[in-house]
Formats: structure tokens, C-alpha cells, sequence
């Protein structure tokens, strides 16, 4: 008896925990975030595999060749919509991360892995072209060399080893902040903005409004009230 009542209370409390996952509202804030994430997670990038070649050797290939919206992935990713300078840019960024290419030659398996990771991240930045394309290229690539240097600080011993690792990864991580900055200038070019703050006019006193440029010329953006 008392056996079937501990299989009946862990029962109940197993429904009552599983009730408890499933919430039936949901707040604002709970609601945008949801969106936001369900939003991202219909947005899935590229995907590669590998596959056996000819020469029983394994290559690289799509993992959903058919896909519908291929072209406009691979261009919203890469920021170009020529197919050749998407292949570049793709075998530009797989060289940079650990274990794609060594002496022996390049691992394929370790390119397809790395060509899916690249492609999430890219997926995420959306370059709008191919200036924006080159530089996300570079600013995944330096990441991957400023995490490398950092993991290498923390599994040296030698102290002389571990302060070259670190420098190494601070610099690459000030050059990534900077590619930061550039992206975002650059994504943000042509956007001018004025505020206009406690603007008091006299009686038959004039307000200008707009840019101003200093040298006497005049300015078409000049507005008078």
C-alpha cells in the first residue's frame, strides 16, 4: 500500500511539474520576447554537410539544395549576391577557425562545421553589402584569433607564454570593438539628425533651422520662420 502511494504522489508531482512549464499567459515583455526569438529561429541560415566524393574522399555540399529562398540566404549572409564572391568570402572565413587547416591539408569535416557556424553568425549580422560582407568576414575571423589566444593564456604554464597570449588577445579584441564601431558608421551613413531644443523667437526675430555650414555660403536646408 505504502509503495503505491509514493508511485501516486510522484506521479502527481511529475504532471504538476510538467504543468508548470506550460504557462497560459503571458506578459508584454514575455510576449515581445517571444516573438523576437520565434522570429529569429524561422530565420535559419545555410546549412553545409559532407559528402562523399568520387574519390571516396569527403567534400563539402548543401545540406538543403533545394531550398527555396537559397540564393537569398546565402545574399543576405554574405552580403553579395554574385556566387562567386559568396565562395570566396565563405572559404575566406572557414580558414579562420581551429582545426579547418593544417599541414596535412584541410579537414572537410571540420570546414562543413565551421562553414555552419560562420553562416549562423553571419545570419545574425546581415551585411546589407559587400563592403559589410568583407568587413563581418574579418570580424568573425579576428574573434576566432582573440578567443584563441585567450584559451591558449589559460592553459599555458609558462608565465612568460601567458603574457604574450593575453596581449595578443587584448589587441585583437580593441581591433574587434573597432570593426564594431566602422560597421556601425558605416551602416548608419547619409543618417543626419537635428535636435532642436528651446528655441525662443522675439517679435520680428527670425529662427533658422537646419544645417548651417560655417564659411558664409549659403545653405538650401536653411529654413525661415
Amino acid at each position: 500500500m505504502a509503495k503505491k502511494k509514493t508511485k501516486k504522489k510522484k506521479a502527481q508531482s511529475k504532471d504538476k511539474s510538467v504543468k508548470d512549464l506550460v504557462k497560459k499567459e503571458y506578459t508584454d515583455e514575455e510576449k515581445a520576447r517571444l516573438a523576437k526569438y520565434q522570429d529569429r529561429k524561422r530565420r535559419k541560415p545555410v546549412k553545409f554537410k559532407t559528402v562523399k566524393s568520387d574519390s571516396d574522399n569527403p567534400t563539402i555540399a548543401l545540406q538543403d539544395p533545394d531550398e527555396p529562398l537559397l540564393a537569398v540566404k546565402k545574399s543576405e549572409a554574405l552580403g553579395t549576391v554574385d556566387s562567386d564572391m559568396q565562395g570566396h568570402l565563405l572559404n575566406q572565413v572557414v580558414q579562420t577557425f581551429t582545426g579547418v587547416v593544417s599541414t596535412d591539408g584541410a579537414d572537410n569535416e571540420a570546414a562543413a562545421a565551421a562553414a555552419n557556424k560562420a553562416m549562423a553568425i553571419l545570419n545574425g549580422i546581415q551585411p546589407k553589402d559587400e563592403i559589410e560582407g568583407m568587413l563581418a568576414i574579418q570580424m568573425i575571423g579576428i574573434h576566432n584569433m582573440a578567443m584563441d589566444c585567450i584559451g591558449r593564456a589559460m592553459r599555458t604554464k609558462r608565465v612568460d607564454h601567458m603574457n604574450l597570449y593575453i596581449n595578443g588577445g587584448t589587441k585583437l579584441s580593441r581591433v574587434y570593438a573597432t570593426q564594431m564601431e566602422v560597421l556601425k558608421k558605416y551602416r548608419g551613413k547619409g543618417q543626419q539628425k537635428i535636435v532642436v531644443e528651446h528655441v525662443n523667437v522675439s517679435e520680428g526675430g527670425k529662427a533658422i533651422v537646419g544645417v548651417i555650414n560655417p564659411g558664409g555660403g549659403g545653405s538650401n536646408d536653411k529654413k525661415r520662420e
